[in-house]
């Protein structure tokens, strides 16, 4: 494992050590990524992975590509990584320090950019995207697989009580905006759908050393106009828009119903962008 420069990561020890052990609750997701990566990779002989953590997604795709590389700049998650994917070349480093020149077939990030948005500055969003298209080859693509935002509007839904007290544990908690709910009777509510997406998928947080870092974030990150307009402007051609991750799945382990004529949705997606001939940089 090399290093690049490593400065204070985005987790610290003991948060990076809680992601750990919270891998096997999240198998499901990951193996959802790599199905939903493969739908869209076809034949490549290389891939880098820019935020890897744990390199779940690069055991996932290891019989698929021949050469894999992931980055990371948080060096327990990369110990992790090594574990799970011996044979892959691994580097610590921060992703906007990155120097690869055209190296690779496909640049992937998953569920990266949303911290970056949140944590960040636009400078930094602006220079690592300059070394995802650096890294491409000159028909390369980009691989953009993050949070989706739901959008406006508000669902109701009935909830047990164990569900309501950790419903009301959330409204107390959710540092970046005020959560909207509304009881409407015995286990009813009316919430904003984005507030809802909040809160089935950070629950796990609660109590824990994320709790903070979770707390002060969304994932109701992109739009899909959003995101296609990010890449467009750092020099890529948004091509395939694809969706997944039903909340359905995430409302049933918290035992919620959704009332009405409401629908679930899906709440991440995959943009596969190709590399134009000229950066926008």
């Amino acid at each position: 494992m090399s290093q690049v420069n490593p400065e204070r990561a985005l987790y610290s020890p003991e948060e990076a050590e809680f992601l750990s052990k919270m891998e096997k609750r999240w198998a499901r997701y990951n193996r959802e990524k790599v199905k939903a990566i493969r739908s869209q990779l076809g034949p490549v002989d290389s891939l880098l992975e820019i935020g890897c953590g744990s390199g779940q997604i690069l055991k996932g795709l290891a019989r698929d590509v021949p050469k894999l590389v992931g980055v990371d700049e948080n060096e327990e998650r990369l110990e992790d990584a090594s574990k799970n994917c011996p044979n892959t070349k691994l580097i610590r480093a921060k992703a906007e320090e990155l120097k690869f020149h055209e190296e690779f077939d496909v640049v992937l990030t998953s569920q990266m950019l949303h911290e970056v948005k949140q944590f960040g500055t636009i400078h930094q969003m602006s220079e690592i995207l300059r070394a995802i298209w650096d890294a491409l080859k000159p028909d390369g693509r980009y691989f953009l697989l993050d949070h989706i935002d739901p959008g406006e509007g508000r669902v109701i839904i009935e909830v047990p009580n164990p569900t309501e007290q950790l419903l009301l544990e959330f409204k107390s908690k959710f540092l970046l905006r005020s959560v909207w709910i509304k009881k409407l009777g015995k286990g009813l509510y009316e919430i904003e759908r984005r507030d809802l997406q909040d809160f089935v998928s950070k629950t796990w947080s609660f109590n824990s050393p994320m709790e903070d870092m979770e707390m002060k974030e969304t994932h109701a990150s992109f739009s899909k106009e959003e995101a296609q307009g990010m890449v467009r402007k750092a020099g890529f051609s948004p091509a395939q828009f694809i969706t997944f991750t039903d909340i359905e799945n995430d409302l049933r382990y918290h035992q919620i119903e959704l009332k009405g004529k409401t629908s679930p949705w899906h709440r991440k997606f995959l943009l596969i962008s190709s590399k134009i001939s000229s950066s926008a940089f």
